[in-house]
């Protein structure tokens, strides 16, 4: 398991959860649809880093 792209991850759910905080409190649906947009790629990014940290034979890099 490679454990700085688990902690990337992580760092990229806080970013989204932050992005859907401030979309629930926008001013007005443009920023609110634009901050949720961001909050989906900041988890599919997540998604992607925890799936390649957990690959079966994904090398461990720095080490």
């Amino acid at each position: 398991m490679d454990h700085d792209r688990v902690r990337q991850a992580q760092a990229l759910r806080v970013k989204a959860l932050m992005c859907r905080r401030w979309a629930d409190t926008a001013r007005d649906s443009e920023g609110a649809a634009r901050l949720a947009a961001m909050a989906s790629a900041y988890e599919g990014q997540a998604d992607a880093f925890e799936q390649e940290a957990t690959t079966p034979g994904c090398k461990q890099r720095g080490r």
